[in-house]
This record gives structure tokens, sequence and C-alpha cells, in this order.
């Protein structure tokens, strides 16, 4: 199969292929960008024909407000790095206009529900890589 993006691996050598599969890159537009991000639909199918046709690790941007069952399937069919932005950005640009200190604490906060409560995927690094597990910190 000549799919475009078989092409584009082949011909520049990636290591790694962003892959559009129905997430949406950012809060759009200036208008909307302090509004909830709108949840996205994730073509797996298509994610899969990517995956197996290039045999490069996959990306996905735009991972604020897709549903965890929809990361879950991502990772299964090639994701092995998903941007998480809207997310944490939000509350850091409502957060830093009162101090940068108050920015940073807002950004951990973010950060945390992001992987306990959105993910679910708190301490994950230690099933996964069991050998590091006593190298870890805690998470405050």
């Amino acid at each position: 199969m000549n799919f475009l993006f078989v092409i584009f691996v082949q011909r520049t050598g990636v290591d790694w292929l962003s892959v559009a599969v129905g997430s949406g890159h950012g809060a759009i537009s200036a208008a909307r960008k302090s509004e909830k991000k709108v949840e996205a639909r994730l073509n797996i199918e298509h994610l899969d024909r990517i995956r197996r046709s290039t045999g490069v690790p996959l990306v996905l941007h735009g991972g604020t407000g897709i549903r965890k069952a929809g990361i879950m399937a991502s990772i299964r069919h090639g994701i092995a790095k998903i941007n998480i932005a809207t997310a944490i950005r939000q509350p850091y640009e409502r957060a830093i206009r009162v101090a940068p200190a108050a920015a940073e604490e807002a950004v951990y906060k973010a950060m945390l529900t992001v992987i306990r409560d959105d993910l679910e995927l708190e301490g994950s690094a230690d099933r996964l890589n069991p050998q590091e597990s006593n190298t870890r910190k805690e998470i405050r």
C-alpha cells in the first residue's frame, strides 16, 4: 500500500510519526482557548493501519479531552507518546496572572488530575519498568 504516511516515513527516515486520527490539537482559537475542549473521536482502525504500515512509534497530539478508553485503545494500536497540553495550559494561564508560584502550583495540580483522575495512570511506570521502581519518588 502506498499511503502518503508510508511514503513520508520512507523518504524522511523519521523515528516518530505524529498522526491525525481524530484528536484536536489545542483549544483552537483565542476566543475558545479558555473553554473546555471538544471531545475527540479517534479512528482506531486508521491508527492501526498506520502502525502496521510504517513500523515507527506514533505520537498523538491533542490528548486533552480524549476519554481514558480512547487513550488506552490508541496505545494498544501504536501510540507511544501522547501530548496533553490544554488541560495543563489553561490552569497555568489563569494562575500566572496572580503569580509565577501560583502558576507552578496550578500546573502541578492539573498534571496530577490528568494522571490520577482522567487517565488513572498513577504508578504505571513501576508496572512497566519494575527494575526502576525503588528509584522513583512518590507523587505528593
